[in-house]
């Protein structure tokens, strides 16, 4: 039975890429638009061009005409892990290297004149949530898990309303679609068994919305909101069991799902001179909604006799948390040229009791730069980097009775190079 989506035709052009890597605490992405991930994210007061839509859909309608902006950002992460300190090892595992290129989309409308001056509407393709990590199959963590991959698309239709030139208000939906996938040796039985899942996540909806101040001309205040979106797996499980013990581990039909967060931006932008501006964010996002993960299987140890397959939930318990963030853009006079730059903390919200390889996560430092160029009137290039410094985490808490039982240490980096290409018609 194959399980994977099968997207629109507009996603399947443009959409049908790996899964993200997790880069925000958890296994959030904020990095949705080269100019604005170069200013570290900070761009919720002011969304001066398409990716508003995610950032905030309120400064669509600050904008002009119509556009397209288009691109992906390029994550390479890298992590380590020492232990599990609990049986005295201090053994060096390093997760497989891989590559992730979540791609954004957007295509907006503004209209600055006649009866529906101020009014703007647009839709985004974005990636804001996502997981995948792989570590060897012989790998001393291997009980835990192999690899995992979660992919979500949100497709967010919106529209913005200037009431003035000051004061701007905009709503959108999000229409999500998503799957996922894991991979973990079951090491109590001999010969070693590979659980395989993959489902399906059910066509789930949430909202968001934004609210934008200008009360003067070098100050602009920005505010969104993104609703929790509960989403629901069903797929198949296979256990890949030898013949001896296929009646006790027949995998089937599962269910699974996880409620992503609600998130929200506050930011200020001044503008000191005609040709800089600063902008400081505040963002909050609301993990403790990530509880649990339960895997449910249709035939289990308590429905069927003989059958050795159980029910898993697995606590999570993460706490709510949020990221600091400040951005700057220069444009250098009569050039068409703009330099940018930034830095975030993002405090995570992985309690030490639940740190896993499945998700190796800690508190983190994020710096950024970046470049737009205006190549014509009507085309504009932007670029940005990223490197974020993970701090070094040690737990040894992982040993209660429900945990993963992997104390130890965990080091990581990650690298991210974002592009967006828009075109102004």
């Amino acid at each position: 039975m194959n399980k994977r989506v099968t997207l629109s035709a507009l996603l399947c052009l443009f959409m049908v890429l790996p899964p993200s890597e997790a880069i925000a605490g958890g296994f959030q992405l904020n990095e949705h638009g080269a100019r604005a991930m170069a200013q570290a994210g900070a761009f919720a007061a002011r969304a001066n061009d398409p990716s508003a839509i995610f950032f905030n859909p309120a400064g669509l309608s600050f904008q002009r005409g119509a556009q397209i902006m288009a691109g992906a950002t390029l994550i390479a992460p890298s992590y380590t892990y020492y232990g599990p300190s609990n049986l005295n090892s201090n053994e060096k595992w390093e997760m497989n290297n891989n590559m992730f290129y979540p791609p954004n989309l957007y295509i907006t409308n503004t209209w600055t004149d006649g009866m529906l001056k101020g009014l703007a509407i647009g839709i985004g393709v974005t990636t804001p949530y996502g997981l995948g990590t792989e570590w060897d199959d012989d790998w001393v963590g291997r009980a835990v898990t192999r690899e995992i991959e979660l992919q979500t698309f949100y497709v967010m239709p919106t529209i913005s309303y200037a009431f003035n030139d000051w004061l701007a208000v905009g709503v959108g939906a999000n229409v999500v679609i998503s799957n996922v996938m894991l991979r973990r040796a079951v090491t109590n039985f001999d010969p070693v068994m590979n659980l395989e899942l993959e489902g399906d996540g059910d066509l789930a909806f949430s909202w968001n919305a934004g609210l934008m101040l200008k009360p003067t001309e070098t100050i602009s205040l920005g505010f969104t909101y993104r609703a929790e979106t509960q989403l629901d797996f069903e797929g198949e499980a296979d256990f890949h069991p030898p013949a001896s013990l296929r009646s006790m581990f027949p995998g089937g039909d599962v269910t699974t799902g996880i409620a992503l967060p609600e998130t929200w931006f506050a930011g200020i932008a001044w503008t000191p001179t005609e040709n800089l501006d600063l902008e400081f964010d505040f963002q909050g996002i609301g993990w403790s909604s990530y509880d649990k993960l339960a895997i449910d299987f249709a035939v289990d140890a308590e429905n069927s006799p003989g059958v050795n397959q159980m029910d898993v939930s697995s606590p999570k318990d993460y706490e709510n948390t949020y990221i600091a963030r400040l951005g700057a853009e220069y444009r250098i006079p009569m050039s068409g040229i703009a330099l940018r730059g930034g830095y975030y903390y993002d405090n995570n919200p992985v309690p030490d009791k639940s740190l896993e390889p499945l998700l190796p996560d800690s508190d983190r430092h994020g710096l950024n730069i970046g470049i737009g160029l205006d190549v014509i009137p009507n085309i504009r290039l932007d670029a940005a980097w990223l490197h974020i410094f993970f701090m070094d985490r040690v737990t040894e808490a992982t040993t209660y009775p429900e945990g993963v039982h992997m104390n130890g240490k965990y080091e990581g980096s990650a690298d991210l190079f974002a592009f967006n290409i828009t075109y102004l018609f």
